[in-house]
């Protein structure tokens, strides 16, 4: 059982990679005294998020590290250059307890895990999903080699079960994979096992389409007003801005659409079928 803390400062915002975490974290945290901690699950710029990169963590599974390192993130007790870098580090302000106002810790490789974080650690969580062509595409453009990368869901034997069992996949099909198909099959295991316990989450935990939330500013003041959180006064005028993260060749910087390639959309229509993901289907 998880030590009782208190964390009631924090919102976790989280969602798969090129989803708009950067941009709603960025309009949350950016507010004078909050303090954002980036991605402290990453695996390559951090010393101990490999602990939680990519794992399908529940509380029959969870082990000791793995609750250690949540609570030393969530404590504000890690920190380097990877995770400060949109915090306010003049005489490393962002470190005194009692400054920040709230936390707002910002993940891209922990959806499998964000359940249990509001569960356990009584976190409220701010899931944002973007429509998953957009996504795949987004990321094939930007290619973070971890990206292609599925090794830590293949290591994981609950998780392995639980594909093959519920949807019927096999780690064996990857091997005839375009980079394309496996960006969807990426995107397909951080989102499926929240989707489908959509009505089970607590009322903390909410599901947010980022198409929705980015063309209606009054979804963003109810969050601000249901969690206790102020908007930045400029938020009007930079609410539809990208994020400092967002590709200088993204369609959301140009503002037109770029051509996709018909059979990979094909591609990742079947494999959203085969995860019974229909609703995402163009």
């Amino acid at each position: 059982m998880s030590r009782l803390k208190n964390y009631n400062k924090h919102i976790v915002v989280a969602g798969s990679a090129r989803s708009g975490t950067s941009w709603l974290a960025e309009i949350i945290g950016l507010q004078f005294r909050y303090r954002i901690l980036f991605e402290p699950e990453h695996e390559f710029q951090t010393e101990n998020g490999h602990l939680i990169c990519d794992k399908y963590i529940t509380e029959s599974n969870e082990t000791q590290y793995q609750e250690d390192y949540f609570h030393k993130v969530f404590s504000n007790q890690i920190d380097n250059d990877w995770i400060a870098q949109l915090s306010n580090r003049k005489l490393k302000m962002h470190l005194w307890p009692i400054i920040p106002k709230k936390y707002i810790i910002k993940f891209v490789r922990c959806n499998l895990s964000l359940p249990l974080i509001n569960n356990q650690f009584n976190i409220p969580v701010f899931y944002i999903i973007r429509n998953p062509y957009d996504v795949i595409f987004s990321q094939n453009r930007v290619k973070f080699p971890w990206l292609y990368n599925l090794e830590h869901f293949r290591g994981q034997k609950l998780l392995t079960d639980l594909l093959a069992r519920n949807y019927g996949f096999h780690w064996s099909e990857l091997e005839n994979f375009t980079k394309v198909e496996i960006l969807c099959l990426r995107w397909c295991i951080e989102n499926i096992f929240i989707l489908e316990k959509e009505e089970e989450l607590s009322e903390t935990f909410k599901i947010l389409r980022y198409e929705d939330l980015i063309s209606d500013i009054n979804m963003y003041y109810k969050l601000c007003d249901d969690f206790g959180l102020k908007p930045l006064k400029s938020i009007k005028s930079i609410y539809t801005r990208p994020s400092s993260k967002t590709h200088p060749e993204s369609e959301i910087r140009n503002r037109f659409k770029q051509y996709k390639n018909e059979e990979d959309i094909a591609k990742i229509t079947e494999i959203l079928r085969k995860f019974n993901l229909t609703q995402f289907i163009r």
